[in-house]
């Protein structure tokens, strides 16, 4: 199994966000979290750094999983302990008003990606030429795409966007998504939205198609976001059934 995770301050903002993590148990499963914190101050790192190593922490003391319905009951599980851990703190002070986050959990166990997540941050699915959305954006935009108001392409540029219907603790409820996807000789590409607002789908294929190691696939990402884009942070992790564990962060 080989994982590469980074993240990037981008261009144009002060403080990072965006908190990627992993822990690998054996050659065979391992768990990978993505978060991309919002707030004032320094409220969205601590909700994403928080984030991340709550949901690793409790994986970590995990000893394994019985079948397909304990990892779904688990995942779903957990994000909604970190929302209540999160959704608290930020009533803890002015400070933390308004803090909260995205999040992605991937978990790989054999050839199976078990995914969760709340918010706009992203996982796909790459295999041969082909690179396939995973999650669905929890946004205003996207509830008017589904309901014929407007198009996919409007969605791309429309100055709504970014408007988030749910994120790790801004509110009590959430609807927390499950999916299950065959690794096979595929790549998962989990990402915050610092890459996919400045790469269009296209470009990230053009990317994973190379003839490059892992590593150099993600370099190339991350140079190119901030080439053509980089007006927020940019959060990125690979997963791959083959090769070994590699780990960089740039904050």
């Amino acid at each position: 199994m080989e994982i590469i995770t980074m993240v990037d301050i981008g261009n144009v903002r002060e403080i990072n966000q965006d908190y990627v993590r992993y822990y690998q148990k054996d050659e065979n499963e391992s768990l990978v979290v993505l978060c991309d914190g919002m707030g004032g101050h320094k409220a969205g790192e601590i909700a994403s750094q928080m984030t991340g190593d709550y949901i690793i922490n409790e994986y970590m003391q995990l000893t394994s999983f019985e079948d397909v319905t304990h990892i779904e009951n688990w995942m779903k599980k957990i994000v909604v302990d970190v929302n209540n851990v999160i959704y608290k703190k930020s009533q803890s002070s002015l400070d933390f008003e308004g803090m909260g986050t995205t999040v992605v959990v991937v978990l790989i166990k054999g050839n199976e990606a078990y995914i969760s997540h709340v918010g706009d941050s992203r996982a796909y699915f790459f295999n041969e030429d082909h690179l396939c959305q995973l999650t669905k954006d929890d946004t205003l935009v996207n509830v008017l795409v589904d309901s014929g108001t407007i198009s996919s392409d409007e969605a791309q540029f429309h100055p709504q966007k970014n408007i988030l219907l749910q994120a790790i603790g801004v509110s009590e409820e959430l609807k927390v998504s499950f999916v299950v996807q065959r690794m096979d000789q595929g790549v998962i590409l989990v990402c915050t939205d610092g890459l996919y607002n400045s790469l269009f789908d296209t470009h990230i294929t053009d990317i994973l198609l190379k003839d490059i190691s892992l590593k150099e696939k993600a370099n190339q990402l991350m140079v190119d976001s901030k080439m053509l884009g980089g007006k927020d942070n940019i959060g990125i992790a690979l997963i791959s059934k083959k090769g070994v564990v590699e780990n960089e962060s740039d904050k």
